[in-house]
């Protein structure tokens, strides 16, 4: 984790301690984690590391996380002011908040292109409104129901249904999820996903940094770690036209969430008892 604050403080003292993590520690988690701090620091210095990170590392997730990195830092794709004003102004006080029968707490977050995006402005509309928590570009759980969002686009919106996803990340890592920097080479995805849905996407998704959002609704972010990054909980949350929170599920670990399908069905007939047949019975750490 303190690879992390160094990468959002954009710590330039910190770039040959993050070296030395990258080429000696055995874990590949703290590999990544440093690699993602050296993006975000924007370390030009150190890209022949990273560029061979990327080429040569055993581990698929660092590979990975090489990759992005040295995108970012070939644009100059630093963490932004806004990611670590986020961190700093976290407010425990105000965490686990939502409560299915209340209104949810109201928030305001940008959507990759920097429009704000207004919860206010779709609760209460006599519509429903489904807010999605995903995890990131390498989740292909996440991917699929991109795909399903743009398959079902028409009867969400005869429906009623306003849909907006969420990432607990900055903007650039936000942008990789929705096709808008790098793409990378996933190795679960037979085609590009840029060439065949990104400019499909009709809804907005969203900022949410540092998972502040996110930990008022209860979703946890930076719960665990799974592909070598410290991630939210997947969470589904649905709010009723009378601006109620009428369903609100938390995942045991990447694939444990109701399908947009199944999401739809839900809001069709109201009844909200959904319960995924893998779910765990204790979460995942």
């Amino acid at each position: 984790m303190c690879a992390t604050a160094l990468g959002v403080l954009r710590a330039h003292s910190a770039i040959n301690a993050l070296e030395r993590v990258v080429r000696e520690d055995p874990d590949p988690l703290a590999r990544s984690q440093a690699i993602v701090a050296l993006g975000q620091i924007g370390a030009d210095e150190s890209l022949e590391l990273l560029r061979d990170r990327h080429e040569t590392d055993d581990s698929k997730d660092v590979r990975h996380q090489a990759e992005l990195a040295v995108d970012r830092i070939e644009k100059g794709a630093v963490a932004e002011s806004e990611l670590e004003t986020a961190y700093r102004t976290l407010d425990p006080g105000t965490f686990e908040q939502l409560e299915v029968g209340e209104a949810p707490p109201p928030f305001k977050l940008p959507d990759t292109d920097g429009r704000m995006w207004d919860l206010g402005d779709s609760v209460g509309n006599n519509g429903w409104t489904v807010l999605i928590w995903v995890f990131a570009d390498w989740c292909p759980v996440c991917h699929t129901e991109f795909d399903e969002l743009i398959e079902l686009r028409e009867e969400l919106t005869d429906a009623d249904i306003d849909v907006a996803t969420i990432e607990c990340h900055g903007q650039y890592r936000g942008r990789v999820m929705v096709g808008r920097e790098l793409e990378p080479e996933y190795w679960f995805a037979d085609e590009s996903f840029t060439d065949t849905y990104t400019d499909q996407i009709w809804w907005p998704h969203l900022l949410d940094r540092a998972g502040a959002v996110g930990a008022t609704y209860g979703v946890d972010p930076m719960a665990y770690a799974v592909h070598g990054e410290y991630v939210n909980r997947p969470a589904t949350v649905i709010i009723g036209p009378a601006g109620t929170t009428r369903f609100a599920y938390y995942g045991t670990f990447w694939g444990d969430r109701p399908s947009i399908e199944e999401t739809l069905e839900m809001i069709r007939t109201e009844e909200f008892d959904f319960e995924h047949p893998e779910r765990r019975s204790v979460l995942s750490e």
